[in-house]
């Protein structure tokens, strides 16, 4: 038996990649599952049909550990594969908000939290793109992008909203000449998309966004962006000097990492006298969740992190 991460959108691909390295587990290319495997799955709301199939062809011989980076007004929270596949297994999610509305309106349990992290790069750049933004597109960023040309014309200022740079070699090509990194988020009742914000200051980025509807969240990154109400005239002021991303990687492993390796672990060990007694791999940890009480209040809501729209 053996932990091995699968990912199934190239957004996450670093992501995956940082993982595998860090906690020597298996970043598998071709996906064939043994039983007793456990797979941590990025992007499993792209393939959750696949990812079912698979599992009732081998008869839950083997688990899955879903990193959920979807939020509360996600469409694919309307696909009832994706739904189905958190049921029958191990969620975490990136954000305080998700799980409680996962739990209210679709009894889905999260056990955990997980962060994105990124390769630091020491690439020294012409940082030639004063203001940058990568990200979906929508009335109000096509709107905020308007008003900053507007505003200062003399500015280098970039909007793909058309995921020109979805692949992460471009994506980090970009990042690396770009000097601010903007941050808005796609979705009202949003969780903080720091998925963006961490790619960002892992480039060497300043970041200014806007507030997150966790306000705890908020908090804990203040130490290391810029929030403000008007993006438009805080891309006018001096920013201040904030912590790196080393810092911050630091930070989020000592508040995080514990109780999310305790999981892995725990279903890890668990899976093999469940797969002979037809159990499923949720059934590994029921008391270590999310949302138990070996979590504090203010814990749950101060590891908040989100993904880009």
């Amino acid at each position: 038996m053996s932990i091995k991460i699968i990912t199934a959108h190239p957004i996450f691909n670093e992501n995956a990649v940082v993982m595998s390295q860090k906690y020597k587990w298996t970043l598998e290319k071709d996906f064939d599952p043994k039983p007793n495997d456990l797979y941590i799955v990025f992007g499993g709301h792209e393939i959750s049909h696949q990812l079912l199939d698979v599992q009732y062809r081998n008869k839950s011989s083997f688990g899955y550990i879903i990193l959920n980076s979807e939020q509360t007004n996600s469409q694919f929270f309307k696909n009832k594969y994706y739904l189905k596949l958190m049921k029958n297994n191990v969620v975490c999610d990136y954000n305080a908000i998700t799980p409680e509305w996962l739990r209210t309106n679709h009894d889905i349990r999260v056990f955990s939290y997980f962060y994105f992290e990124f390769m630091k790069f020491n690439v020294e750049t012409k940082r030639e793109y004063d203001v940058v933004f990568v990200g979906s597109a929508n009335d109000k960023r096509t709107a905020i992008y308007n008003k900053l040309k507007e505003t200062y014309p003399r500015l280098n200022i970039y909007f793909d909203l058309e995921w020109k740079y979805q692949s992460p070699e471009k994506l980090t090509d970009l990042l690396h000449k770009a000097k601010v990194v903007l941050n808005m988020p796609y979705y009202t009742n949003n969780a903080l998309e720091t998925h963006r914000i961490n790619k960002a200051l892992s480039c060497g980025c300043e970041v200014i966004s806007l507030r997150s509807c966790d306000e705890d969240a908020n908090k804990f990154y203040e130490d290391y962006i810029t929030f403000t109400d008007d993006i438009v005239s805080e891309v006018g002021k001096e920013l201040q000097p904030k912590k790196n991303y080393e810092d911050l990687v630091k930070a989020l492993s000592k508040k995080i990492n514990p109780h999310f390796l305790f999981v892995i672990d725990q279903v890890h060990r668990k899976l093999i006298s469940l797969s002979s007694t037809n159990g499923t791999p949720t059934e590994a940890v029921q008391e270590p969740a999310a949302t138990d009480s070996n979590i504090s209040s203010n814990e749950k809501k101060e590891i908040s992190m989100g993904i880009f729209v």
